[in-house]
């Protein structure tokens, strides 16, 4: 919207998006890098360089939830700052609604899939009824040893 001020200045306001305000933030901590998804769901930046999704770790996911003047409703989107182990840090976009895509869905489900680690083998612990036991019986020999030695003394 263009006004003009008392000093007959003309001034332009406009309305940042939460959407905007999210992705400055990302650009200022160096999530440079803007990430598309092309038609057979790989990755690859502005630059024409392609990402292997086993080599992306999601540093970062936010979901924005704004109301749009040219739009019935609430519309989500989803941004997610992505990093390599090489240090490229980007930005990769998911705007649900009308831009919806499973390839979006398949991207990031399989780079969560890879980032979750494996399940360890859990390994023996004592049972807490055992450990009742245990702490019975120590009770027990220290009880009778203090008796001992109390009758002793006698």
């Amino acid at each position: 919207m263009v006004t003009i001020n008392e000093a007959g200045v003309e001034t332009v306001e406009e309305q940042v998006s939460p959407v905007t305000v999210v992705i400055n933030e990302a650009v200022d901590k160096g999530f440079d890098l803007i990430f598309r998804l092309k038609e057979d769901g790989s990755l690859w930046d502005q630059h024409g360089i392609y990402y292997d999704p086993e080599q992306m770790t999601i540093a970062y996911s936010r979901v924005v939830k704004e109301a749009r003047g040219d739009t019935p409703g609430v519309q989500s989107t989803t941004i997610y700052l992505l990093r390599n182990e090489e240090g490229d840090k980007g930005i990769l976009v998911d705007a649900d609604g009308i831009y919806e895509d499973r390839r979006m869905d398949s991207f990031i489900h399989n780079i969560s899939r890879l980032q979750q680690p494996a399940i360890a083998p859990q390994q023996k612990s004592w049972p807490v009824k055992r450990l009742v036991w245990a702490a019975a019986g120590l009770l027990l020999i220290t009880s009778a040893l203090s008796f001992k030695l109390i009758s002793r003394r006698k």
